[in-house]
């Protein structure tokens, strides 16, 4: 028989569930109510909290259709031709929507617990094909009752919290109301068996927190209390099933696990420490349990004030006591008979809830862009986010509410001058808090931000504003606003931040641009799946090519990437030091995202000026740091330079190397700046084996990344994991695979699903063919190999393209062949061959002609010419006479470090 499905709830967890298992196990129509002022925005926040999945956000419009409105408001403010075809369609009714929050306000609580649930009742009993109503309630309705609960008891009357009283209401009002109804009674709902899946961190998993967290130390219970959790899919799944009995009808079940199933908390808490030790390697230690009955009283006591509360550390313990002391069986006959026997034992899934739990840093999954959430973030009292401009002047500091004032206003700015949702917006300048701001206001409003390098020749820099289709560039510093004279005049250009001091004739100035702009009364936020970004690649092999990657993705990487931060240092207070620049994809997306997905206190630092990095460092003490391998090269060479470096390296191994690495070791990490950094990591480009090892055997392990534009990280070493000289294993949700050639493909939700505006052979049915040759270990580790492509890649990670620049080198009056040099170095120099006349032609200042044309990391520094002409008998050329550069590179390599050296 055929249903049309309507559902209330449906962007909370376990509605989530019942509606993707509906359109999983039917053909029907879901009507889902949205709390929302129109069909759009209804569309929208169904998007927004069902973007990890798929199947559901594809559902949208076609399965599923939003419906705006509110349980709370009579007719829950649906319109009336909405209401005339559910009237004459629904036939099951599943009413989810509730407030759920045991601190709430008691009017809170009863506004929607209860008169939301009147309203609704009221709405559907027009229904003339309604067949059955499934309410969801909660086992908890027992209240203070003790003892085996049976299924069609009554709602007690003395009740643990304001929560419970409010549903107890609720059932009242179905029982009472004449609709064919059902009642499921859940327990303490906690994620997905499989997947570990959860939408609130709230009740059993506070107290994991604290365990995880070393900070529950005393447990005022017995070890042999029970605890009654319940996976959500098993819920859903039983839900389900119920709406599709006839059986149901007029029935109560509890969708609880039975009490035998259930974890002890002893034996909870001691899988918790060992689970850690192995996945987090963290010691954690053993709590004391010591019962204290009389706490539940207090408990109660909290649990039944009227006003709500601020949530504290305090108040959520108070919360849960009296949970700790209830003495209840539930009764299950009723849910037996219909939806199946319980046989979820809790180790089954609880590996995979700590696994999402700590992924997720116990943040609550609402579902908001990255710039939403850092609004957010940015308002903590409690988890205060401050910003600070690090440069020649000394630090300025910002606070994160202050922040916060900047980012809105500069939004109401953008959209007072016609700046929308899904405009391109390029922007260029120095690492500081102006540049972050302006960042932030660009993906509030849902433009488009594309970050260009402050160093791009100006021929380039049109080039990518074209090929962009941004018709804004906001420019921040010195350098580039000397490039803006050949920019097409459709493009308006903006001043800020230190390039504000420059007068020019065409370009905006910041103070005229924000004047008079004010925080918008509201802003139109985008949906997952809508561009947010585009990456400009460095153009090795070719023109840059616009890399893109939609809302979803940077939410995706930021919540990630602290995840592969030790467990410690990310609960605590977060130190970062931004230097590499904004365009970058490691600094403009994974570290600048990122923070904001973590519940600690956190200092953003913003490096004015790259060169000063040594001198910053040490001032900043930054508890994570990323870089490229040249600074970890410097780092080593100033080690060895040391007295004490050189007698190390000399020394023989035993207990007096040992002592004196130590010293070193320390001396080191807190001269340049990182002794309170949990990992250093090193990534973008190639870094060498021996200086990884060198590192290691000090005492200092180096943890090297791996990603590209297209996927700005891929793997990475873990603490207790890391493997040289490998790249790491992949991320979670990332596959890395080899085709037959030993070419890397990756599939994962960083994998941009292209490039703008042009089409690709590397990217292809949301796989990306690296172009890295490489090899897949047992343990899932990964080597590289090289890449198929002709590219440098420096030691600050740039990649330089060969062809690009041999082929102006050979241009070059007299030159006959060239061969640039820089892979893993930190510049790029040549050897050229000269023909036989060439001997007048003046070389250098050829070279710097052409170096005015090229990008700062592209520059050739410095040049040989070899008077020993290349050869096929050498093993120099092929047989066709193209250059064989590993050959090259060491026949001459006396003459190549000589270059590097002067």
């Amino acid at each position: 028989m055929s249903n049309t499905f309507f559902l209330t709830g449906g962007t909370g967890f376990l509605g989530t569930e019942i509606v993707l298992r509906l359109i999983r196990t039917t053909e029907d129509p879901v009507y889902v109510l949205v709390r929302a002022g129109s069909e759009e925005e209804a569309a929208h926040r169904l998007k927004a909290c069902w973007q990890h999945s798929d199947e559901l956000c594809g559902s949208i419009g076609s399965r599923v259709i939003p419906v705006p409105g509110d349980i709370t408001k009579p007719d829950l403010n649906v319109d009336p031709h909405t209401i005339s075809t559910l009237q004459s369609s629904v036939t099951k009714v599943f009413h989810c929507g509730a407030e759920i929050g045991f601190q709430k306000d008691e009017k809170e609580l009863l506004s929607v617990n209860c008169k939301g649930t009147e309203n609704v009742l009221d709405f559907v009993s027009g229904f003339s094909m309604l067949r059955r109503f499934i309410h969801i309630s909660t086992a908890y309705v027992a209240g203070q009752k003790e003892g085996l609960i049976m299924e069609d008891d009554r709602p007690g009357t003395s009740f643990s919290s304001l929560y419970e009283k409010s549903k107890a209401l609720s059932e009242d009002l179905v029982r009472v109301s004449g609709l064919p109804y059902s009642i499921c009674r859940p327990g303490m709902i906690v994620g997905d068996s499989l997947t570990g899946r959860v939408r609130n961190f709230n009740t059993i998993y506070y107290v994991l927190k604290q365990v995880l967290l070393g900070k529950m130390r005393v447990l005022p219970i017995r070890p042999d209390t029970c605890i009654n959790i319940v996976p959500v899919d098993y819920v859903a799944d039983a839900t389900v099933k119920i709406a599709d009995s006839d059986d149901a009808a007029g029935r109560t079940f509890h969708l609880t696990c039975p009490s035998s199933m259930q974890p002890k908390a002893g034996e909870l808490t001691r899988y918790v420490r060992l689970w850690a030790d192995k996945n987090l390697s963290e010691e954690i230690p053993k709590p004391l349990f010591m019962p204290l009955q009389l706490l539940k009283k207090a408990g109660l006591s909290h649990n039944r004030k009227k006003q709500g509360r601020k949530k504290t550390p305090l108040s959520n313990m108070m919360t849960l006591l009296p949970y700790f002391f209830s003495n209840q069986e539930f009764d299950r006959t009723n849910t037996d008979a219909i939806a199946g026997s319980y046989d979820l034992d809790w180790r089954q899934y609880i590996d995979a809830l700590l696994d999402f739990a700590c992924r997720k840093n116990f943040m609550r999954q609402d579902g908001n862009t990255v710039f939403e959430q850092a609004q957010i973030r940015r308002s903590s009292k409690r988890y205060p986010v401050s910003y600070y401009d690090v440069s020649a002047d000394g630090v300025t500091k910002y606070s994160g509410r202050n922040v916060n004032r900047k980012v809105l206003r500069i939004a109401g700015a953008l959209l007072s001058h016609g700046i929308k949702k899904g405009d391109r917006v390029a922007l260029a300048g120095i690492n500081s808090v102006d540049y972050m701001t302006l960042d932030q206001a660009i993906g509030m409003i849902g433009a488009v931000s594309v970050p260009i390098y402050y160093t791009t020749p100006a021929g380039e820099l049109d080039l990518l504003i074209s090929r962009s289709g941004a018709e804004w560039f906001f420019a921040g510093d010195t350098r580039i606003m000397s490039q803006l004279g050949d920019l097409p005049s459709r493009i308006s250009v903006v001043s800020f931040s230190v390039a504000e001091k420059i007068e020019h004739p065409s370009v905006i100035r910041w103070s005229e641009f924000i004047s008079g702009a004010k925080s918008p009364d509201h802003i139109d936020a985008p949906d997952p799946d809508d561009l947010a970004t585009i990456r400009f690649t460095s153009g090795t092999t070719g023109e840059p090519k616009g890399v893109t990657f939609t809302f979803a993705q940077l939410a995706w990487m930021g919540e990630v990437m602290t995840n592969l931060l030790p467990w410690k240092e990310r609960n605590h207070t977060i130190s970062y030091l931004s230097f590499l620049p904004q365009s970058h994809v490691v600094e403009g997306i994974l570290a600048s995202y990122a923070p904001y997905y973590m519940l600690a206190e956190s200092d953003f630092y913003f490096l004015n000026d790259f060169d000063a990095l040594t001198d910053a460092l040490p001032k900043v003490r930054p508890t994570v740091f990323f870089s490229v391998p040249r600074f970890y090269e410097k780092l080593w060479e100033q080690i060895m330079e040391s007295s004490a470096g050189n007698r190390w390296i000399k020394m023989k191994n035993g207990p007096a190397k040992k002592a004196l690495g130590a010293v070193i070791r320390h001396q080191a990490l807190k001269k340049a700046g990182l002794d309170r950094c949990g990992q250093l990591i090193v990534g973008s480009a190639p870094v060498s084996e021996t200086l990884l090892r060198n590192f290691r055997a000090l005492g200092i392990e180096i943890y090297n990344a791996y990603g590209q534009t297209e996927a700005p990280l891929i793997t990475i070493n873990k603490i207790g994991d890391n493997e040289i000289p490998t790249i790491g294993t992949p991320l979670p949700e990332t596959e890395v695979t080899m085709a037959e050639d030993g070419e890397l493909i990756v599939r994962g939700p960083q994998v941009t699903h292209g490039y703008y505006g042009l089409e690709s052979d590397s990217i292809l049915g949301g796989a990306l063919m690296t172009g890295d040759l490489g090899t897949i270990r047992e343990n899932g580790h990964i080597v590289l190999h090289g890449r198929k492509k002709d590219i440098i890649v420096t030691s600050y990670g740039k990649n330089i393209s060969i062809p690009k620049i041999e082929e102006k080198l050979k241009n070059i009056p007299g030159v006959s062949e060239a061969v640039l040099i820089g892979n893993d170095r930190p510049y790029c120099t040549a050897l050229l061959w000269l023909e036989e006349d060439a001997a007048g032609n003046d070389i250098q200042k050829s070279i710097s002609q052409i170096n005015k044309g090229l990008s700062h990391p592209e520059q050739v520094r410095s040049y040989k010419v070899i008077s020993q002409p290349l050869s096929i008998q050498a093993g120099e050329l092929t047989p066709n006479l193209k250059v064989k550069r590993a050959a090259v590179s060491s026949h001459f390599s006396d003459e190549i470090e000589e270059m590097y050296r002067s």
